[in-house]
């Protein structure tokens, strides 16, 4: 099921046929007018960064299930954009498992090998690989994993790992 699943997912990514139908609230937020107004907050279960929310599943999916998983709560499979967002999702990790574990990213380069993109449709301009990676392993490592060592790895997307979901509040 998940293989022709992954078709359609990537499918509608590529082509903004899966869109958010309000892209304004994409768009940054304006800053509270007074600074004791109370912040947005991440639902229960989630754990927030600046303007993101983000959230470990440790069970097992494969790439497509587990972005349909991270859709269905309101996100995608998380995004990294800097410095920052890096080390707290490899401590979130390594916080709920006790070490790195093989987790599940949103960036895939299914629709054009070696051009990366993110499922919630921004821009991959940061760079985490591990060294010799990403290797496109035998022509079919099209999803992105943080690997164990913490940095980027690219795999077959019909492995099954944990994962984490990201969204913007």
């Amino acid at each position: 099921m998940a293989t022709g699943l992954f078709y359609v997912v990537l499918l509608c990514l590529s082509t903004g046929l899966w869109a958010d139908p309000h892209p304004q609230a994409k768009e940054e937020p304006a800053p509270p007018e007074e600074e004791d107004e109370c912040c947005e907050r991440c639902p229960p279960g989630w754990t927030q960064l600046g303007d993101r929310c983000y959230i470990f599943h440790f069970s097992p999916k494969e790439w497509t299930d587990a972005e349909v998983a991270c859709i269905a709560i309101g996100g995608n499979l998380a995004s990294v954009h800097n410095k920052e967002q890096l080390t707290f999702i490899q401590e979130m990790i390594k916080r709920s498992t006790g070490s790195y574990v093989q987790t599940w990213l949103g960036g895939y380069d299914a629709v054009k090998e070696g051009v990366w993109l993110w499922s919630d449709g921004s821009a991959c301009s940061f760079k985490f690989w591990a060294t010799q990676e990403p290797n496109n392993t035998a022509g079919a490592e099209n999803c992105m994993a943080m690997g164990k060592s913490g940095s980027g790895n690219d795999l077959k997307c019909g492995s099954k790992n944990a994962y984490i979901c990201g969204k913007r509040l």
